[in-house]
């Protein structure tokens, strides 16, 4: 009796070495990372891999060996692989969806600072109609505090003195450089340095306040935007007054 049934052109005992396989596998190990720019892709070609890892599973089954019929535990391996691969894609989906909706969300609570001033984290000041207000807080007592403002280019425009007590303070700019000049208005950013009384250096810290004139997000954060340029992040607002 003869048992010779199988198709030579077709694998019939080793699904692991079939390519269509093998790029699921990929998949599987890249899915996590995927964005949603790439999380449509992903599925697209993974409904395809499917499909074609069927049509050849299928023809493996009317082709094999009587007498050496394929692996069943391979069988199941390989489709519970794509079951898992087809699950983290849609999760990836999903979860997409939920940051852009957080985002979203996120942007519309931030209406409210609209008009109001704020005082955040940061080292840039607006110079405007002549005058900036500076904030910056001591660690500790120290001497020799020395703000410098730095224009676009980071040269410095001028060197302010300010107080070396412990605690919050704010040094008044008029607008004018090192040599007594004017400078034009616009954004202009903040190095401090200071020295303690035993001539060891601290650093002070400097903020940058406004009035919020707009709502924006950038990536995942929410922007406060001050107007001249200036831009904070939501986090990093210390304090806000109407």
């Amino acid at each position: 009796m003869s048992t010779s049934a199988t198709n030579s052109s077709v694998p019939t005992n080793n699904l692991s070495s079939n390519p269509l396989i093998s790029s699921a596998k990929t998949s599987t190990s890249t899915s996590s990372s995927s964005t949603s720019s790439t999380t449509s892709s992903s599925l697209s070609q993974l409904n395809y891999n499917f499909n074609e890892f069927l049509t050849l599973f299928t023809t493996q089954l009317k082709n094999q060996d009587p007498t050496n019929p394929m692996d069943t535990s391979q069988m199941t391996n390989q489709l519970a692989l794509f079951s898992q691969v087809e699950e983290q894609a849609g999760t990836n989906s999903r979860l997409d969806k939920l940051v852009a909706a957080s985002a979203g969300n996120s942007l519309t609570s931030s209406v409210g600072y609209i008009g109001h001033t704020v005082e955040a984290s940061g080292n840039q000041v607006a110079l405007s109609s002549g005058t900036a207000t500076i904030a910056y807080s001591m660690p500790s007592t120290g001497t020799s505090v020395a703000i410098e403002v730095l224009d676009s280019s980071g040269n410095v425009v001028t060197t302010l003195t300010g107080d070396g007590t412990s605690g919050s303070h704010q040094v008044t700019w008029n607008g004018t450089d090192n040599t007594g000049g004017t400078v034009a208005d616009g954004t202009y950013t903040l190095s401090a340095t200071a020295a303690d009384t035993k001539g060891n250096a601290i650093t002070p810290t400097t903020y940058t306040s406004g009035t919020v004139t707009g709502v924006e997000t950038s990536g995942s954060d929410t922007m406060l935007d001050l107007g001249s340029g200036i831009k904070v992040k939501t986090s990093a607002v210390l304090a806000l007054t109407s």
